[in-house]
């Protein structure tokens, strides 16, 4: 009987030590935005416990410079980070994550690896040159305009439904594995109609007339 006290006294102590740990972050304004609106035991800190209560994040406009620190939000389902500075953003294993934007951030490089339910991701107005789209099934809002774009696979975006890549400087695009996809903005882009490699799909292209 006694063991099992004391088993049970290291359990819970484990427990507190686990979830009561401060987290820390990379980059002192996420840090800043987060604890002034999830700190919920007041201590001017966040630790796990609280972290994985958050669901949606808004942290537009807060001078954030890096976005290394997301990892802490494994259960976030959305995550706003429009007009802050991150030349690199990289996402990746956020099970949970349903919508990220992030524009107006000055991205150069973006990748996106290993979200299961991300639906809609917006990268409007950044400065973005490469772009990396792995094991994200279920998206089908993409929207990338006002980038530096050249080229960009989807063949591994099935659920496809709304592309925009508007003002960018893409000269070929296959959307011949993308099955779903029901409307393209290719405005603004050095693309003739015989750069486009098509599949099946009823597709509706803004840019140009497509025959």
């Amino acid at each position: 009987m006694k063991t099992k006290i004391i088993t049970l006294l290291i359990l819970i102590s484990a427990f507190h030590f686990l979830t009561g740990q401060r987290l820390i972050f990379k980059d002192k304004n996420l840090q800043k935005a987060v604890t002034e609106n999830f700190d919920l035991n007041k201590d001017g800190s966040i630790n796990q416990f609280e972290a994985d209560r958050i669901e949606n994040l808004f942290l537009a406009g807060k001078g954030i410079t890096s976005a290394e620190d997301l990892h802490y939000f494994k259960n976030a389902k959305m995550i706003v980070m429009d007009d802050n500075n991150i030349a690199n953003m990289s996402l990746k294993n956020m099970d949970y994550l349903q919508l990220f934007s992030c524009t107006g951030c000055k991205i150069i490089s973006f990748k996106a690896e290993n979200l299961k339910k991300i639906t809609s991701l917006y990268l409007d107005n950044n400065r973005i040159e490469n772009i990396s789209l792995k094991s994200i099934p279920l998206i089908n809002q993409l929207t990338v305009s006002l980038n530096k774009i050249k080229a960009i696979d989807l063949s591994s975006l099935k659920s496809l439904k709304n592309l925009n890549l508007e003002h960018n400087q893409i000269q070929k695009l296959d959307i011949s594995q993308n099955p779903n996809l029901q409307t393209l903005n290719i405005k603004e882009n050095p693309l003739k109609k015989t750069d486009i490699r098509k599949g099946n799909q009823d597709v509706t292209i803004f840019g140009f007339h497509y025959y």
